[in-house]
């Protein structure tokens, strides 16, 4: 019996040892996943299979055993090894033909970073794949690399707006012919307003989308809706290098001027020239006048801070700024090159209480370049009417190099702008007098709108009764016209003719800017632009319809 179980034990003996035999680990250099696990299990092996990146071994190849086995070990059968394999990227895979939505599906499933970009192809279809940027399919990406993948869109492409404000968005934004957008407002005060801040939903370098609106965010603070605030109050573009700008504070508050800057954009730039830093306090109803120091003794002696950089003329922007660069006040709009306020003195009307971020001319009245006088001091009281100069009756009417004055008595009235006067001695009475500045609509041969309402009111002021009549002579403009007709500024009783029968709105203003004849220290070209835009604003006569 015992002989019988002895070749069964000694059978066992030996199919366990076969089965607990060493096994050498094998060389697996160039191999890869499947190749790997293919060898495992022919020697009873389990391989645990892990990646990690090793750029000096291709891609996807054996790179190393676990630490403590390699190539040649005994192990046993049935052992589960780790094997390091070489993952340096991502093989790219061919999206010819593929949208951008399958191909975003495909990219996802390989699970690394890539962003879509968008350019123009005008061999594919909107939306389209274009082409992988820097690669091709089957090109292996570096794990450490976030690719760029172009998608077709062959209308417009949404510009890069950074650091720019409104007037440049817009610029940019047309450029590309990109017109349906809105702006909605951030409230941020750490930003300038009106700056940049994004596109809703979508962002730089996007499809600029033709159908709906794009939506841009600016920035906007808190400050530039208060009704009370620091502003410009006055501009002077003066005699020689006499430059200016007088800051105002009409608030009940000290303000912090350490907080506020002069910005200077020259020629029409959008980029900053020059800055100039405020300082100090300054109290209620006080100004503070920053001078060029150049400037005259006079218009020195009104500063309170001197600067070599305040060297504007009539094309360059001057802006007050907060200290988030924000501005509150402006001299012209960004980007202007025409000369307006230019060779003098221009003082904020009495009616203005803050700034304002667009140029509003309206709010500025105009003086000849060596009225310095009202630096310093706030509000100016402007004058309301234009007095008469009796001294000019000492001077030869007509002269080319002074204004003369007569006395006369009219004879004769021909329409609203053309009348004869009397002594002959000064006038040829064969010839009219034609009122300088004006020119009222005709009454003969056919009567135009408002032309025999416009003689209506001439005769009406030249007949009054006891009327004192003068005649002025303009050196500047001559004293006789094309026709032969003399020229001439009509007082009577002491008021312009001339200058009512613009603000009454009877003739726009045609007085040239090149006479130089001065009233209240204002130029007298000034006073009639402001008799016509009187009218403008009341609707009066020729602006009434």
């Amino acid at each position: 019996m015992r002989k019988a179980l002895f070749p069964i034990v000694l059978f066992l003996l030996i199919l366990l040892s076969a089965c607990t035999q060493d096994l050498l680990l094998p060389d697996l250099t160039g191999k890869n996943p499947e190749e790997i696990q293919t060898i495992f299990e022919t020697l009873n092996l389990e391989a645990d299979i892990q990646f990690e990146e090793d750029q000096s071994i291709t891609h996807n190849t054996f790179i190393r055993y676990e630490i403590g086995f390699s190539s040649g070990k005994k192990v046993s059968a049935g052992d589960i090894i780790t094997v390091y394999v070489a993952d340096n990227g991502t093989i790219l895979p061919d999206l010819a033909g593929k949208t951008e939505a399958q191909a975003k599906v495909i990219l996802d499933a390989l699970n690394f970073p890539y962003d879509f970009k968008y350019e123009n192809n005008f061999t594919k279809n909107d939306y389209d794949f274009s082409r992988y940027h820097g690669y091709a399919a089957g090109d292996l990406v570096p794990n450490a690399v976030v690719l760029s993948v172009y998608i077709t869109w062959n209308g417009s492409l949404l510009p890069e707006l950074t650091n720019k404000l409104k007037s440049e968005v817009i610029a940019a934004l047309e450029y590309d012919f990109i017109y349906n957008y809105v702006f909605e407002y951030i409230e941020n005060d750490e930003f300038e307003e009106d700056m940049f801040a994004g596109y809703k939903d979508f962002e730089a370098g996007d499809p600029a989308i033709e159908v709906g609106t794009i939506t841009i965010y600016l920035y906007k603070n808190s400050f530039t809706d208060d009704t009370v605030g620091l502003f410009i109050s006055k501009y002077l573009s003066g005699v020689g290098n006499n430059r200016a700008i007088e800051i105002y504070n009409p608030t009940t508050s000290a303000i912090n001027l350490d907080d506020y800057h002069l910005a200077l954009f020259m020629n029409g730039a959008y980029t900053l020239t020059h800055k100039i830093q405020l300082a100090g306090m300054l109290s209620p109803g006080d100004t503070y006048v920053v001078a060029f120091r150049g400037s005259s003794e006079a218009v020195l002696a009104a500063a309170d801070q001197q600067s070599s950089l305040l060297t504007f003329d009539g094309n360059d922007v001057v802006q007050l700024r907060y200290k988030n660069n924000t501005y509150i006040d402006t001299v012209y709009d960004l980007g202007n090159l025409v000369f307006v306020m230019w060779n003098e003195m221009f003082i904020r009307s009495e009616a203005v209480t803050v700034g304002s971020r667009a140029f509003i001319l309206s709010q500025w009245d105009a003086y000849v370049p060596s009225f310095v006088a009202p630096l310093g001091s706030h509000p100016y009281a402007k004058p309301t009417s234009i007095q008469i100069d009796l001294s000019y009756l000492n001077n030869t009417w007509g002269s080319a190099t002074a204004s003369g004055m007569v006395l006369t008595t009219v004879t004769s009235i021909a329409d609203g702008d053309t009348a004869r006067f009397a002594p002959s001695g000064a006038f040829d009475a064969s010839n009219s007098v034609r009122f300088l500045g004006v020119d009222t609509p005709e009454t003969f041969p056919v009567a135009d709108p408002w032309g025999p309402e416009a003689k209506a009111y001439t005769v009406s002021i030249l007949n009054q009764p006891g009327a004192v009549i003068y005649i002025q002579s303009d050196p500047f403009l001559g004293s006789t016209e094309t026709y032969g007709r003399f020229l001439g500024y009509i007082w009577v009783n002491g008021s312009l003719l001339n200058l009512d029968l613009i603000r009454n709105g009877f003739s726009y203003n045609y007085l040239s800017t090149n006479t130089k004849l001065v009233y209240q220290n204002r130029y007298l070209y000034r006073w009639f632009q402001d008799a016509e835009a009187y009218a403008r604003a009341n609707n009066l006569g020729i602006h009434s319809s």
